[in-house]
């Protein structure tokens, strides 16, 4: 991604404020103290420079570096070979089990600003008959109608944001389509993350198909249905496969970056093992 296409996703981050350009690869603390940054955090692998050196190591020392958890499942690496293969075996099958087994995850995402209290109103289509409910925030009768806007938001990219944010004052509804109802490189779980991630986001239902539109509207107060893929911005290129298309017109390069970073994953692995960090 370009510098416009990277900071667009990450500005449209419930919980991001501000995008500072030209961040050095690694970090230095004056640049942190110039921006009033205490810390600076990052996911719990080791990410080395061009010399092998980790990027953090000077903020580690002085004990302003943070470190999260990275999130089970989600790969960029294993997305790309997903990509290229156009396997189907990442699908999931939305019924209890899948939603037992992934409540936790799906209602931290469904935090608010603050990164605690719940937000977002999150429910899915079970059977594709009934519309249950994960976490329910808000009261239906409190809210004008909804617009309703479905789709796969496979790749989650700057095109989806701005769409949502053309409806970011009214109240969104957001259908994401289930595995298999068309050919995504992201599972429902992955493209429900992205979804509910987003600042424009109020609501979602997870796993319907073009059939449910009857039944969502029975149960919500529906005054526009729309498709992602009807949204016209200065993103269009992304859209409809748009960042497939990328990485299959430059498969080389592709590949060849997959391959170098296997090799700096080992290395990074190793000095991941001797620092030994804590995680917040």
């Amino acid at each position: 991604m370009n510098f416009n296409e990277r900071s667009t996703s990450i500005l449209g981050n419930k919980w991001v404020t501000e995008v500072i350009p030209n961040a050095p690869y690694v970090t230095d603390p004056k640049w942190m103290d110039k921006y009033r940054c205490k810390y600076v955090i990052h996911g719990d692998d080791i990410t080395t420079d061009a010399n092998g050196n980790d990027c953090y190591g000077i903020v580690r020392d002085q004990g302003r570096l943070k470190l999260v958890k990275r999130t089970n499942g989600v790969s960029t690496t294993d997305l790309i070979n997903i990509l290229l293969s156009s396997t189907k075996d990442h699908y999931e099958v939305i019924n209890q089990e899948f939603i037992l087994r992934n409540e936790e995850i799906l209602k931290k995402f469904g935090t608010g600003f603050d990164g605690e209290s719940a937000y977002n109103d999150i429910y899915y289509i079970l059977n594709d008959d009934q519309i249950k409910s994960i976490q329910k925030v808000n009261d239906q009768n409190d809210y004008n109608e909804y617009i309703y806007i479905k789709g796969s938001f496979d790749l989650f990219n700057p095109f989806h944001i701005k769409a949502l944010e053309q409806y970011k004052d009214q109240n969104l509804l957001i259908g994401i389509y289930k595995d298999g109802y068309e050919f995504t490189t992201m599972n429902i779980l992955q493209r429900s993350l992205c979804v509910l991630q987003c600042k424009y986001v109020k609501s979602v239902i997870i796993g319907v198909n073009d059939m449910n539109d009857e039944l969502i509207k029975k149960q919500f107060k529906v005054k526009n249905i729309i498709k992602i893929g009807d949204f016209n911005n200065e993103f269009n290129y992304l859209k409809n496969d748009g960042i497939k298309r990328r990485i299959q017109n430059d498969l080389n390069k592709f590949l060849e970056r997959q391959q170098k970073k296997s090799s700096k994953t080992e290395y990074e692995k190793i000095l991941e093992s001797q620092q030994n960090p804590a995680i917040i």
